[in-house]
């Protein structure tokens, strides 16, 4: 009896935008088209130039195949570039993309598409992925190989949608990344003037209120007996904090600030569970810091709507996990407002931590995601954490 042929082992890269859903709520139809159309262009430059062929691109979406990890995994490189930079030279139009890279042997078919395992993970790890990120299977990391100008960074075991056995994630990441922790790092390269002068506006904001400098947005429009300040000015309670020193140093270590925020955050941050922490960490958790609370609550509306779920009602608890209400530090303690649904398998609480008249917090909004609808254990994580993630240390 005869041998079947195995079919040929692909690399499937798939891209997505992050927020896109919410960026046409909120700006329209037409500007959605644009942000795709840009989208598109620069996923089929990428494409093209490290030799990968692109199978189809759908609004946010795009799914392109190689011949070859190393070519794909440079590609993903190539591309989150590319959107950085677009991103910076037209704010208007963000391109938070998250990538997911996954190889195995795949079937081609005549309408062109192709079946295979690699393309389910792939499309898992883009979903997985924040923007900004490239995410490959360990398996992809190890047929590329080293890859000059590219670090592997393992994100540890995690639970995907659709699959039996858990896959260890790798990031890979330029070599000229910075460390967000490393302080001594953050003035060589090519963001040293950003930081130097983040530093100069803490020792000047640090001795004087009048200083003229715009870091985290405008004013929180909070009562005050003294006169009200320019929004341009640099509040002097730390307000300027960045979103790393926002999550406690016990939580802080499989945390890595995004290079493009969540569209209307200022900085986003996201944490994957890291290698044998799985009773402590969620899968994968983000924290963005956003520039008031006003801005902070409409995110969070948004999110409710989109799950529609009624205000006030419901539970999220260890028993039951469905509804939305406000949480407390304690009586007379406001924290913010929570909500909690199942997206598939997976168990899901967003919760804002806003900063109500208290100059020692920020306004952010978390999002916080657990495989095998185990709710349970989201919660405990969340009721010790939530406390604890967004104050000033």
């Amino acid at each position: 009896m005869g041998v079947a042929p195995h079919a040929p082992v692909r690399t499937f890269l798939i891209a997505d935008i992050r927020g896109y859903t919410r960026f046409t709520e909120e700006y329209g139809d037409e500007a959605s088209a644009r942000l795709s159309r840009k989208f598109s262009e620069l996923v089929r430059e990428g494409g093209d130039l490290r030799g990968g062929t692109l199978i189809e691109v759908r609004g946010d979406e795009a799914l392109a195949v190689f011949d070859s990890a190393r070519q794909a995994i440079r590609a993903g490189m190539d591309l989150q570039r590319k959107f950085a930079a677009e991103t910076d030279a037209d704010s208007d139009l963000p391109l938070s993309v998250g990538i997911g890279i996954d190889s195995g042997e795949a079937i081609a078919l005549e309408d062109g598409s192709f079946r295979g395992a690699a393309l389910n993970v792939a499309a898992r790890l883009c979903a997985l992925a924040h923007g900004g990120e490239v995410l490959v299977t360990e398996g992809t990391s190890h047929l590329a190989g080293r890859l000059p100008g590219v670090r592997y960074i393992d994100r540890g075991r995690v639970h995907l949608k659709g699959i039996a056995d858990p896959v260890r994630v790798v990031r890979a990441a330029p070599e000229e990344e910075q460390t967000q922790s490393r302080f001594l790092t953050a003035f060589s390269g090519p963001k040293r003037l950003v930081w130097i002068l983040g530093l100069l506006v803490v020792l000047v904001a640090a001795s004087t209120a009048a200083v003229v400098v715009y870091l985290t947005g405008e004013n929180t429009g909070e009562p005050s007996s003294a006169a009200p300040p320019s929004p341009l000015a640099a509040p002097r309670d730390a307000s300027h904090a960045g979103v790393m020193t926002l999550i406690p140093a016990s939580l802080r270590k499989p945390c890595v600030k995004q290079p493009v925020a969540n569209i209307g955050a200022v900085e986003t941050a996201v944490c994957v569970q890291p290698s044998g922490a799985a009773d402590f960490w969620p899968d994968r958790w983000e924290i963005s810091i956003y520039p008031n609370g006003r801005a902070v609550r409409e995110a969070y509306e948004a999110e409710r709507r989109r799950q529609q779920l009624p205000k006030d009602q419901g539970t999220c608890s260890r028993v039951s996990w469905g509804g939305e209400a406000a949480w407390s530090h304690g009586p007379n303690k406001p924290g913010g407002r929570m909500l909690c649904y199942f997206d598939g398998d997976d168990a899901v609480a967003v919760w804002t931590h806003e900063r109500l008249g208290q100059p020692t917090h920020r306004d952010i909004l978390g999002i916080a995601r657990e495989g095998g609808t185990d709710h349970a254990r989201l919660y405990s994580w969340w009721s010790r954490a939530h406390h604890l993630i967004g104050k000033v240390e």
